[in-house]
């Protein structure tokens, strides 16, 4: 199935479900789901998933005479790892291969809403170098014009679950994907 087929607009996509999988020494692996049942599967060397740090811009990026006890602005913080710029996802997206499956999730902005408001519980259990898995939700938020991961469990490295009354049901939905 082609990719071109479809028009990746923020209107087509206003979220989009995501299960990712990296662990060191190994290629970074997902795909990400809409609610027509389109899987995006994506495949990431390890090398163009880490880029290379120049020295330079590191100690240009660290200087020590910055201020840190300055408060971050709520919107910058929020732009930071879980945020991705629709032109950047959709560029991304046309990279994969795409696959059509019996599977689409419909989300609600109730349902929305309770994930990204519910808390993270944290556990202290863990296992080094078991890698991530990471399932979560991608949802468009047009007053800053990008898309919040909304992580709904992670396992491995780190272990966490989102406590929203949805979360068990989404992810036992998808479970076969």
């Amino acid at each position: 199935m082609d990719i071109q087929e479809y028009e990746l607009t923020t209107d087509s996509l206003p979220y989009l479900y995501q299960s990712d999988f990296y662990n060191l020494g190994f290629n970074k692996r997902g795909f990400y789901l809409d609610s027509n049942g389109n899987q995006y599967h994506y495949s990431i060397l390890e090398s163009d998933y880490f880029p290379i740090i120049n020295k330079v811009d590191y100690e240009l990026n660290n200087d020590s005479e910055h201020d840190t006890t300055e408060q971050p602005d709520d919107k910058i913080e929020l732009l930071g790892v879980n945020t991705i710029k629709p032109s950047e996802l959709f560029s991304k997206l046309n990279l994969c291969e795409l696959t059509q499956s019996d599977l689409g999730l419909e989300l609600t902005k109730e349902v929305i809403a309770d994930l990204q408001n519910a808390p993270m519980v944290h556990s202290d259990i863990y296992i080094y170098d078991s890698g991530w898995r990471t399932k979560s939700i991608l949802v468009y938020m047009p007053d800053l014009d990008v898309y919040r991961r909304i992580i709904l469990s992670e396992t491995g490295n780190n272990n966490r679950l989102n406590q929203s009354k949805y979360t068990s049901e989404i992810l036992d939905l998808l479970k076969e994907s």
